[in-house]
């Protein structure tokens, strides 16, 4: 089966870099397009106080940046051009709604394991991406 746009979520750990590498081989397989999204979430603390607009841009570019250096690393040295989205949101639901809305028609994201007692009861948010999106998922441990 041949894809055309292959989505790769990022945050810029060993294993969404694992996915992202697939994602990379496949693309340059098949000659699909690759969107790469990071999603950037606002902490509790930072949306409940009244900050400036430009300090909020701020924070968001940092993180982003911060998330997808290694990405845009690996893209760069395999040679591979991408479109870079970057969602703000809790990631799970902004990362599916970007899947949805730029028509990605495979999911090719990093597993890892669950060292952190949330993922034991929420699920990391590869887990929470897989049970609700509506195109195939590939997720590389």
């Amino acid at each position: 089966m041949v894809f055309n746009r292959i989505a790769a979520p990022t945050d810029g750990t060993e294993a969404s870099l694992r996915g992202l590498e697939i994602a990379i081989q496949m693309v340059a397989r098949d000659g699909a397009e690759l969107l790469v999204i990071t999603a950037v979430a606002m902490p509790d603390w930072l949306a409940r106080q009244k900050v400036e607009q430009g300090a909020m841009e701020v924070y968001i570019e940092d993180a982003a940046r911060k998330s997808l250096q290694a990405a845009l690393d690996l893209l760069r040295q395999e040679g591979v051009g991408a479109e870079v989205k970057v969602v703000v949101g809790p990631a799970p639901e902004s990362i599916l709604a970007e899947i949805d809305a730029r028509g990605a028609d495979l999911v090719i994201m990093g597993r890892r394991s669950r060292d952190e007692p949330k993922d034991l009861v929420l699920g990391s948010v590869s887990d929470r991406v897989a049970r609700r999106v509506k195109v195939p998922i590939l997720l590389v441990p």
